[in-house]
């Protein structure tokens, strides 16, 4: 009996020495494997703004329970999400069953944000802790640079396996496996162009983005415009109505911080004289101020048609008087 206690306190401290906490300021716990399966995740640790990811290169059902659910902001499976069901629980897709003040979110196989020639460029799967290649997964180093880029913060825990999920809940007391850094946990390079930086009020000018690095989400400040606020990544066309010297800039955001760029426009008055009737044989459609130069042909069997539409009206009167008293060319 005495050999038995002896042998279960072993097993114990083995398993709590084998548990790995990547920070104690942590918030973000992941969780990866391939068979997939059903994942019930305890939260019984008091952890603020706990943030879960989840991968599994087959189907998961996840469920988030324990005394601290509530404190859980979001849930983000990020995997293949294959339909082998290896795991023999007729899943057909992946869900997740969470407290309603948690966001969640599935997304199949995005791209990764580290490369990595031992890992998938597409994140769908992860089992071990090991360095070197995969077998077609990721490295555990992939998978924690994804979710670190996602949520921010900083990582308390990485638990990975291969096989199915245990029928057991997966407290997060018991911690990980091991503690991947990570090392895409820098913000993006703002970077934004005009293909025009003069235009005449009235008119647009193309905007275009050359930002580097990965973006979660976008801000433009165009103030003067039509649009003085977008937050989609390319902007096109930004049209301004009155003169002046504008600034145009761009932030650009990530997990790990912002980025701003900035540049300005002028936008002219562009005042362009000529004859703005069209009946004329002078009209220039550029035109924005008639300067009474107008010229009219009078080769007409009807002489007071001026604008040639087969009626004298108020139309050719109206010709007339802007060019009357002009002194005309001998």
């Amino acid at each position: 009996m005495k050999r038995i206690l002896i042998l279960f306190l072993y097993l114990i401290l083995c398993s709590r020495l084998d548990a790995q906490f990547c920070s104690s300021a942590g918030n973000v716990v992941i969780f990866s494997n391939y068979d997939g399966g059903a994942l019930t995740i305890n939260v019984d640790q008091n952890i603020p703004n706990l943030k879960i990811g989840v991968c599994t290169y087959e189907d998961c059902a996840i469920t988030i329970t324990g005394p601290y659910a509530g404190n859980v902001t979001q849930v983000l499976y990020a995997g293949l999400q294959g339909d082998n069901d290896h795991c023999n629980l007729g899943l057909t897709g992946t869900t997740i069953t969470a407290p309603a003040s948690a966001a969640t979110n599935v997304l199949l196989a995005p791209s990764s944000v580290l490369p990595d020639p031992n890992g998938n460029s597409s994140i769908i799967c992860a089992y071990s802790c090991q360095t070197g290649n995969q077998g077609g997964c990721n490295t555990a180093q992939q998978i924690v640079s994804y979710f670190l880029n996602q949520f921010g913060g900083q990582l308390y825990l990485y638990y990975t396996q291969y096989g199915c999920w245990s029928t057991s809940p997966m407290s997060i007391s018991a911690g990980g496996t091991c503690c991947p850094g990570s090392t895409n946990t820098n913000p993006p390079t703002a970077s934004l162009t005009l293909e025009s930086n003069t235009i005449c009020a009235g008119e647009c000018a193309n905007v275009v983005n050359g930002t580097a690095g990965n973006v979660n989400s976008w801000s433009w400040s165009l103030p003067g415009s039509n649009t003085p606020t977008l937050t989609n990544q390319n902007p096109g066309s930004i049209c301004y109505d009155a003169p002046g010297t504008y600034a145009i800039t761009l932030t650009a955001t990530n997990a790990f911080g912002s980025s701003v760029a900035s540049a300005s426009i002028v936008v002219g008055d562009c005042v362009i004289p000529g004859c703005m009737y069209p009946q004329a044989t002078n009209y220039n459609p550029q035109a924005t101020v008639d300067n009474q130069t107008c010229v009219f042909n009078c080769d007409s069997s009807c002489t007071g048609d001026l604008d040639l539409n087969g009626i004298v009206g108020v139309s050719d009167l109206l010709i007339f008087i802007s060019v009357f008293g002009n002194t005309c060319p001998n």
